[in-house]
């Protein structure tokens, strides 16, 4: 047993005189702010959207008004990402006096978000409103159009009545 380690201890020292004498190589720290932290802390930025979205369509109008109003404010005053998609997101509740989608595409279309990587969560979130804005703007163009449809239809049919003579 103690042949095998003294054989094994002349390998290992003899080993190391194969390599040349060479100062250590410094290796420099690995950033705590590393591309995988950005998208950590963005996946759960959108998800806390996500949840303060589901808030805003459980509040009472009266609530979601004055939550509208500060959140408008307040993004007049600093301008920030986060305040930006908070605003969007309200400008996204079903029946809201406010809706207006024009402003909100533009205010998409501001993000800084909108011109980050692609595999950005951000950008992800931000794709997907503009997405679902262009659809429900489809779907609103389609309904003005049978509505239009329909009110021509109805018009016909009033000019039809009138034009029948009543038979006796």
């Amino acid at each position: 047993m103690r042949l095998l380690r003294e054989i094994a201890a002349a390998a290992a020292l003899g080993g190391c005189a194969l390599f040349p004498d060479t100062a250590p190589v410094p290796v420099e720290p690995v950033s705590v702010s590393a591309p995988g932290a950005d998208y950590i802390r963005e996946n759960a930025e959108v998800s806390a959207l996500l949840a303060y979205y589901q808030d805003l369509l459980a509040m009472p109008a009266e609530e979601l008004k004055r939550e509208y109003q500060g959140i408008g404010q307040s993004f007049a005053r600093d301008r920030s990402e986060l305040g930006r998609l908070r605003l969007a997101l309200l400008m996204c509740v079903p029946g809201a006096a406010w809706r207006d989608d024009a402003r909100l595409l533009a205010l998409l279309d501001g993000a800084a978000s909108s011109k980050a990587p692609p595999e950005s969560p951000r950008h992800q979130f931000i794709v997907l409103l503009q997405k679902l804005v262009a659809e429900r703007q489809r779907e609103q163009k389609r309904a003005d159009e049978l509505q239009q449809k329909l009110d021509s239809m109805l018009t016909i049919e009033r000019s039809l009545r009138g034009r029948q003579s009543p038979k006796k």
